[in-house]
């Protein structure tokens, strides 16, 4: 089944330093629902300075700022609701509601605390963009601390990164192409690679990785996050909810060695009465899978083959136990298949799409789609946005879009909407989204690492997390590590949605990190 010798590295991986065994296999798969009662494993955090002050009592001139954030961000929030219900933008509105913004700081501190309670620190960013054009980052923790940093340049988005990273280059390799246009040549990709490795684009990945985090996490922030570890989520503005914040580089090295993530939909995710997921309550292995659709018929585009996502689709199934899990692939991969499945499964867990996907930064809802099978054309961001899936309202599964672009879409100022965040609206729970054109090979590491830590029972931010991990470390037949320093291939997805939260009680001693059973990230600084 691993035929690629990376995909089995992964594998190894996880048994040895993941999940906390030794290196006989168990006799059995384990059981998703026994290891809900386990407690979360988490990475440890192994920065040795003291933690960076985040005071809890604010200067007037500094809670007024954070307070016009607030109120700025929930008007934006009104703006990407009613994006939700009728697809049309309006203006956000100037009047900020200052006394609201007092109460739903109260009601943030509150809900940070209370999630803490499940043993993962739990710490919010609020992005800002003041005057239009600085980005303000403002860091509140479980404890009411606030830590405060702003970007001193114009903020003029992160289409810079893509270019530093090397992603428009692997975008070439994955993304469709004209009908009757020469298609790219197979070793397109693997030739990047080796030219991604030379140390001129080494050097560059690590700039460009240091000038995102001085933008996005400035100052007193980034400081804070680099002397803490737990779980980060994320209110964006503009497009700052598409940077792999996994990558960026802390005070204790990589972020993902000491941090999860999830981008919230707005701001009134943290204030909303019911402002959690609750993962444990699904059952993933009742599943609904796409796997490399045959688009062979499609009039428009030619597009790449994806034997990595079909291995994917192949792989999820078998790690899964309920006989009822529908994998659909090649021909049968349709969009009517899909849904009708969807609906005639209103208790499935998991939501798996490996193939491709298209994004579109001026009409997200009617030019951005998940590529499928048959007549019926393609997946439309629109067509999510519609759906009304029996029991979504009670049941929000775990939807997890393996395929390029699908964390994109037309940017506000408050935030993103595109095939991510339709998802949401239909009713999922999490989304699982890419946020640029992804490496097959890679991206088969990565979901690998992730499916199996799902089956272990953690939560999916804390999965991706040590997915990134394990990815980031996985070795070639040589020994070599060819994606440690190669942000691109390892960091490329995130977790779109609500946090997740437990209904247990509060939880006692922590499961050994993998990082302490022999992982080495490397420092992307």
């Amino acid at each position: 089944m691993w035929r690629h010798p990376l995909l089995r590295s992964a594998v190894m991986l996880l048994a040895l330093g993941l999940s906390g065994c030794n290196a006989n296999p168990p006799a059995s798969p384990p059981d998703h629902k026994e290891a809900a009662k386990r407690p979360i494993a988490r990475p440890a955090t192994l920065a040795s300075a003291p933690a960076t002050a985040m005071p809890v009592e604010l200067t007037p001139t500094d809670r007024a700022q954070l307070l016009e954030a607030i109120a700025g961000s929930e008007l934006f929030a009104k703006v990407l609701r009613n994006k939700e219900l009728t697809g049309k933008v309006v203006a956000p509105g100037k009047e900020r509601d200052l006394a609201k913004a007092e109460r739903d700081l109260s009601t943030i501190r509150d809900r940070l605390a209370d999630l803490s309670r499940d043993g993962i620190a739990t710490f919010a960013l609020i992005h800002a963009l003041r005057g239009g054009k600085a980005m303000n980052a403002w860091l509140i923790g479980p404890d009411g601390g606030v830590a405060h940093g702003f970007y001193d340049q114009e903020y003029t988005g992160l289409s810079l990164m893509i270019d530093g990273l090397g992603v428009r280059r692997l975008a070439a390799t994955r993304s469709n192409w004209p009908k009757g246009t020469p298609a790219p040549s197979p070793d397109v990709e693997r030739g990047n690679l080796i030219r991604d490795r030379s140390p001129e684009a080494v050097r560059l990945r690590k700039e460009t990785l240091e000038r995102t985090r001085a933008m996005l996490l400035p100052g007193a922030v980034g400081d804070a996050l680099g002397t803490r570890s737990g779980r980060l989520l994320l209110v964006p503005a503009m497009d700052s909810g598409t940077a792999p914040y996994a990558a960026l580089p802390l005070r204790n090295g990589p972020a993902a060695s000491h941090w999860s993530f999830v981008i919230l939909p707005d701001v009134d995710a943290l204030i909303a009465p019911d402002p959690t997921f609750d993962y444990r309550a699904l059952d993933i292995d009742k599943a609904i899978i796409v796997g490399n659709p045959d688009l062979s018929n499609d009039r428009q585009f030619d597009w790449a083959p994806l034997p990595g996502a079909q291995r994917e689709a192949i792989m999820v199934a078998r790690e899964l136990n309920d006989p009822g899990t529908v994998l659909m692939m090649g021909a049968a991969a349709t969009r009517d298949n899909l849904t009708r499945a969807i609906a005639a499964r209103p208790d499935a867990g998991l939501i798996y799409l490996a193939t491709h996907a298209v994004a579109d930064p001026v009409n997200p809802l009617t030019r951005g789609f998940i590529a499928m099978s048959g007549k019926q054309g393609h997946y439309y961001a629109g067509h999510i946005r519609q759906e009304r899936f029996p029991g979504w309202k009670r049941h929000h599964p775990l939807v997890v879009i393996s395929a390029c672009q699908t964390a994109l879409g037309r940017i506000l100022d408050g935030g993103g909407f595109g095939i991510a965040r339709s998802w949401t609206a239909a009713g999922a729970g999490q989304v699982v989204a890419s946020l640029w054109n992804v490496s097959d090979q890679a991206t088969a590491i990565l979901m690998t690492s992730f499916v199996e830590r799902l089956k272990a029972g953690d939560w999916p931010e804390v999965a991706m997390q040590k997915a990134q991990l394990a990815t980031m470390n996985a070795r070639n037949a040589k020994g070599e590590k060819p994606y440690a320093d190669d942000p691109k291939m390892w960091a490329s997805f995130m977790i779109f949605g609500k946090p997740s939260a437990s209904t247990d009680e509060p939880r006692g001693a922590r499961e050994a990190s993998p990082l302490a059973d022999g992982g080495e990230p490397s420092d992307p600084r």
